[in-house]
């Protein structure tokens, strides 16, 4: 469904509960929220109560996350780190990216071993400052046949805005960068593009399968917004049937 296409079925379902139509830039922030709460979803499916035994970032499972916002998902190579440093900033990863803003970090690759071609991921921990006690006994960054596979990273501050318009978010990792130059990867999903209905268009980037909730989600954040009756509880009783 394109963005013409979205705006023209919202207008026709709110006239069709008595609600006053609104403005091209209401409904475009109306679509705005609701596909970045479908990204969120997809990517963190642990939030629905009958999905609590999924890992928030075992991917393999959610075709939804392929099929959803696979258009979504980048990989940065971050390179030219300086020797002892434990940060890469969202600005960094940005630039890397070239196009695109980063909103959630799904990996974080490190180099097998200094100077490796080959990269492997870093485990995700809550704190570096906690899990780096327990993990600065391990062997890391060498040039053993195991190489680097203990490396551990966290990420903090995350971006803000829905825009995509500012980073301010952090990749913190432990043991720090071996050697001046040293390498990283990052895999991460970027902010989708904000849709828009008007001037030159911008159409959802979120899978088509996805679209009919966008619609759903949309009208639900008008229903709030105007305080409508029938289309609040209509809404809402389409929501609980789904349930």
């Amino acid at each position: 469904m394109t963005a013409t296409e979205l705006s023209a079925r919202f207008d026709l379902i709110c006239d069709k509960v008595g609600s006053p139509y609104f403005t091209a830039t209401e409904k475009d922030n109306f679509f705005n929220t609701a596909q970045l709460s479908l990204v969120d979803e997809i990517l963190f499916p642990s939030k629905k109560q009958d999905r609590k035994d999924v890992d928030a970032l075992d991917f393999s499972r959610e075709d939804a996350f392929q099929q959803g916002i696979g258009t979504l998902v980048r990989t940065a190579a971050v390179s030219g780190i300086a020797s002892g440093d434990t940060v890469i900033t969202f600005a960094e990863i940005n630039t890397a990216l070239g196009t695109g803003t980063v909103y959630k970090v799904v990996n974080f690759l490190v180099q097998a071993a200094t100077g490796s071609t080959d990269y492997v991921s870093a485990k995700r921990v809550r704190t570096i400052t906690a899990a780096s006690n327990v993990y600065k006994g391990l062997r890391t960054f060498n040039t053993a046949t195991t190489g680097n596979r203990n490396a551990i990273y966290t990420v903090s501050s995350y971006a803000s805005g829905t825009s995509g318009t500012t980073s301010l978010g952090q990749i913190e990792f432990y043991p720090a960068a071996p050697v001046s130059g040293s390498s990283y990867r990052v895999e991460v999903v970027v902010f989708p593009r904000p849709i828009s209905t008007t001037g030159t268009t911008v159409n959802p980037e979120i899978d088509p399968m996805f679209h009919n909730e966008l619609l759903f989600r949309s009208l639900q954040l008008a229903g709030i917004s105007i305080r409508e009756t029938e289309l609040y509880q209509s809404t809402n009783l389409e929501q609980a049937k789904e349930q």
